[in-house]
């Protein structure tokens, strides 16, 4: 009959056992649950080494009795550094069960999102079976290579592999297959596997006998070698590619693959394996983000960096949660008629600890992290909310809102934006506006095209940002149904005194009226940057010279104020072209 080995897991953090699973308990001889809370010391007292167990303690079905003498490897073990990512492992551990039955045990520890550790533990077989185990448990099935790459300890038995050089170099690569669920795609599970198969064997091929290559994921290597030079650590790098970068034949036809490799490269024994293969994970990250099939090295400095971002995220996800985050609003107006046509939504952050936060201090962080949509989002459904509670008060004033380039082409975009227009049924069609820069209208011209055209069919007319910067043609104008342009603030700011400037605004607004698009001007700072602009027929403005951002209780009192008195009187002048 078929008798399951029993596995324990112990979920621990601080130094407490947070779970165990039901064979730990059975292993250990607790009653279920009764681990639960358990100082993890409790099952660790027991760490002399323990005593071999004999032919009769095996007939008999006992085992070495705990001497509840500490030992340093106990100590280490309860305060063991377990990496970020990658896993600790620590054979021939002796726990102390219930009754105090000591259990020689393999174990395996690795770190869990919420930063407890997850101890994997087993009862240490013996003779030929213990092997065969060992070999089966330590290496992959499919390319029959390692699936963890060796301890410093285990290094330090591999021959030449430092040769006593102080000044030797410990290399660890971490290979990642770019988008291999092509291959799978194409030639299924079977092409699939024989490519990872083909991988393996090139690797081995491409390294010296001494050097170690594992697999350490679905479609993810790792290579341990040393060096005497970065240089020679390169070359070794662009074989090893050169190798991969010839076509696989399968099923009569042939694949190619495409290779993004981290690489943490340090002087021998200055850190753990594990932390090396941590460090080339990271530096995989940013081969990755650079748009793959590339070689980075880990930078501590810009690991750290990434850790930092990391945090910062997490803390703006927190802010969402903890409703931080809040809207301030920048008037447009009709500066001919001294009218004002609507309000833009400026996102802020009331920061607990460092006050009230500009968007240029958290926004460049999410840009392509889905927290700007998220953020996005909620801008949008505060903005009617908004919009909603100052026509109950007798205000109607539309609302524009920002949509960042990841947002808009978030496939659920218009199915969320119409619920939120399903929020507010007293809103009239025109009260909320999208904004979106230029240069993404550009980049993505079709998508952003079918975006522009279902937001019109909602009733949310969209405007062109930061217009100029991006070089549009008229042919690309002509085909996106935008509301309006808004010029961009840098040309507006020098129309005064500079000629090129205003050469540029003049030519941007016959643009704009020559299509049948209202033309809004970015950074009106002063009463003459209105008249330079009226001068040209542009009516509509918005800048310091206007208004600052203003939060909503400080609104209606502010549009009032204008309205009585704006800076450029009540009538337009007779050169100004409505």
């Amino acid at each position: 009959m078929f008798t399951r080995t029993l596995a324990g897991h112990l979920k621990i953090r601080d130094g407490q056992i947070l779970w165990a699973d039901e064979d730990a308990h059975r292993l250990l001889g607790y009653a279920p649950g009764a681990l639960t809370d358990l100082p993890f010391a409790e099952v660790l007292e027991v760490l002399e080494a323990p005593t071999v167990e004999t032919s009769a303690d095996a007939r008999a079905g006992t085992r070495p009795k705990a001497s509840g003498k500490a030992t340093p490897q106990t100590e280490a073990l309860n305060d063991v550094a377990v990496p970020a990512l990658g896993v600790i492992e620590r054979d021939n551990v002796v726990l102390r069960a219930l009754h105090g039955e000591g259990l020689l045990v393999d174990m395996r520890a690795e770190r869990m999102d919420d930063q407890s550790i997850l101890w994997s533990f087993g009862l240490k077989a013996s003779g030929v079976r213990a092997e065969r185990l060992d070999m089966l448990s330590r290496h992959d099935a499919l390319t029959r290579l390692p699936n963890r790459i060796p301890t410093l300890e285990e290094l330090q038995r591999t021959p030449h592999m430092h040769d006593g050089d102080p000044e030797r170099l410990l290399a660890i690569c971490y290979l990642d297959l770019d988008q291999f669920r092509n291959v799978n795609d194409g030639f299924g599970p079977v092409g699939g596997d024989a490519v990872l198969r083909e991988v393996a064997r090139r690797l081995k091929a491409a390294v010296s006998h001494d050097a170690t290559v594992a697999r350490v994921g679905g479609d993810e290597f790792a290579l341990v070698m040393s060096f005497t030079s970065q240089a020679q650590c390169d070359d070794l790098i662009e074989q090893v590619l050169a190798r991969l970068a010839h076509p696989f034949r399968l099923q009569e036809r042939t694949t190619r693959i495409r290779v993004s490799v981290g690489v943490a490269l340090m002087r021998y024994g200055e850190e753990p394996t594990e932390v090396l293969l941590q460090h080339a994970r990271y530096a995989l990250f940013f081969a990755k983000r650079g748009g793959g099939s590339q070689v980075q090295y880990f930078d501590a400095s810009r690991a750290l960096e990434q850790q930092q971002e990391q945090q910062i995220r997490q803390r703006i996800r927190n802010g969402l949660e903890q409703r931080e985050f809040l809207l301030a609003y920048q008037p447009k107006v009709d500066m001919a008629h001294g009218k004002v046509i609507g309000m833009e939504a400026l996102v802020r952050w009331q920061h607990p600890q460092y006050g009230l936060l500009q968007p240029v201090a958290f926004v460049p962080l999410i840009e392509d992290h889905e927290l700007v949509e998220l953020l996005g989002d909620w801008v949008i459904g505060e903005s009617m909310r908004q919009a909603a509670e100052w026509l109950d008060g007798g205000l109607r004033t539309s609302v524009s809102v920002n949509i960042s380039p990841r947002h808009l082409l978030r496939p659920d975009f218009i199915e969320r934006l119409t619920r939120h227009l399903a929020r507010y049924p007293q809103l009239q069609p025109g009260v909320l506006e999208l904004e979106i820069l230029e240069t993404t209208a550009i980049k993505d011209f079709g998508a952003v095209a079918d975006f522009i055209l279902a937001c019109k069919m909602l009733g949310v007319p969209v405007t062109l940002d930061d217009f100029g910067t991006g070089y549009s043609s008229l042919t690309y104008l002509r085909q996106l149904p935008v509301a309006a342009l808004k010029l961009d603030q840098s040309f507006v700011r020098g129309m005064v005194d500079d000629a090129e400037d205003r050469a540029i605004v003049e030519g941007i607004l016959v643009m704009a009226h020559g299509l049948g698009r209202k033309a809004i001007a970015e950074g009106v700072e002063s009463v003459a940057h209105g008249d330079a602009l009226m001068a040209l027929g542009c009516t509509f403005g918005q800048g310091y010279g206007i208004a600052r951002p203003m939060f909503a209780p400080q609104v209606p009192e502010w549009i009032a104020e204008f309205e009585r008195a704006p800076p450029w009187g009540h009538v337009a002048p007779a050169a100004v072209a409505g």
